[in-house]
């Protein structure tokens, strides 16, 4: 009863580590949500087992490499992500020993079930992929089974234990939504015990620590804009805003505003301060030369300096929906590698 106790609580501490991420990244028009399934492999360490009964020799269990599986979710906000993920680990026994001698006969498995809560951040380098770093904390559910020939079933039990992760991997992003993640994970936990079946008084402590290759596919998408408000009775209706475009352009492979963009930028915050609070739209494009995903990312940057200048000139942030099309929505059609200075702009768009 304990471990499950305690098993709760690391599950209410993970998701009090969400909710915190979720309520600080929501409001920001740079945050995406993202959700995704994942699989691999897993390779359990060989662990030795340490009796609590004084004189007990120390058993020494071997296992075969085994299946990761799980899904992960979270929020995508500039070059962080926040997330949550869920990952079933299986490892089956293949050997026992105690000293030289070998225990003939014996069979089981030790899986787990974890719950955690990751940070990563990724490096924009400019390549068409994207490496990262992260880790995680969360809890693990480690369940132990073995059993030995004429005896059967030796042990059969779990515990709750606080695991921690360390992520290396890259990300290749295969449309503006689509992202494949290739990951090396070190995932291991503090020591689980367990007891005997037949003697349920004697427990032994033990080791969980892996090592993972995981692929993953995630699907990103902009969170949903936030609920209305109820405008005061006595307040007056705004008046209509018409809709205006106001275009930035840029210099090839480049995402820095040139001073005939930044009088484009100016006369956008005067139309918009001199006009009713809407919501407005940066959007950022890119001609067709380079690949797609590198594009992707060089619309967002030039998205985000345009936004980043209104607001030095007074618009509100959190009035602008930032984003970026890459090469899609061409103003002049071209063929693939065509440098169009036309295709290379930000659209200012109101209301």
């Amino acid at each position: 009863m304990s471990t499950r106790i305690s098993g709760l609580r690391m599950f209410a501490r993970v998701g009090a580590c969400l909710a915190v991420a979720a309520t600080a990244f929501a409001a920001d028009a740079r945050a995406q949500y993202y959700l995704g399934g994942e699989a691999g492999w897993s390779g359990l360490q060989n662990q030795s087992d340490r009796f609590n009964v004084g004189g007990a020799p120390t058993v020494n269990q071997r296992f075969d490499d085994g299946p990761a599986v799980g899904v992960r979710g979270g929020y995508q906000w500039g070059p962080w992500r926040f997330e949550g993920e869920y990952v079933y680990r299986g490892s089956d026994l293949s050997g026992a020993s105690v000293g030289s001698l070998t225990i003939p006969g014996v069979s089981g498995s030790r899986n787990s079930h974890a719950i955690m809560a990751n940070a990563l951040y990724d490096f924009d380098l400019g390549w068409p992929v994207t490496p990262h770093l992260g880790a995680g904390i969360g809890a693990a559910n480690i369940q132990e089974s073995i059993r030995a020939p004429g005896i059967g079933r030796v042990v059969d039990d779990d515990d709750w234990q606080f695991a921690y992760q360390a992520i290396a991997g890259a990300r290749y992003n295969l449309t503006p939504n689509l992202a494949l993640d290739l990951d090396y994970r070190y995932f291991a936990t503090t020591e689980p015990s367990f007891r005997l079946a037949a003697l349920p008084g004697v427990r032994y402590r033990t080791g969980y620590d892996t090592h993972n290759i995981i692929a993953s596919v995630t699907w990103k998408f902009a969170p949903p804009p936030p609920p209305p408000m109820a405008a005061p009775a006595v307040a007056p209706a705004p008046a209509p805003v018409s809709r205006r475009v106001f275009m930035v352009f840029f210099d090839w492979d480049r995402d820095t505003i040139t001073p005939e963009g930044m009088a484009i930028v100016q006369q956008a915050a005067d139309a918009y301060k001199s006009g009713a609070s809407v919501q407005i739209q940066v959007t950022g494009y890119t001609d067709r030369s380079g690949s797609p995903a590198y594009n992707q990312r060089l619309s967002e940057r030039r998205a985000n300096n345009v936004a980043n200048a209104l607001a030095r000139t007074g618009v509100p942030r959190n009035q602008m929906a930032v984003g970026g099309r890459g090469e899609n929505d061409n103003r002049v059609p071209t063929a693939d590698g065509v440098r169009e200075p036309q295709n290379r702009r930000v659209e200012i768009v109101f209301p």
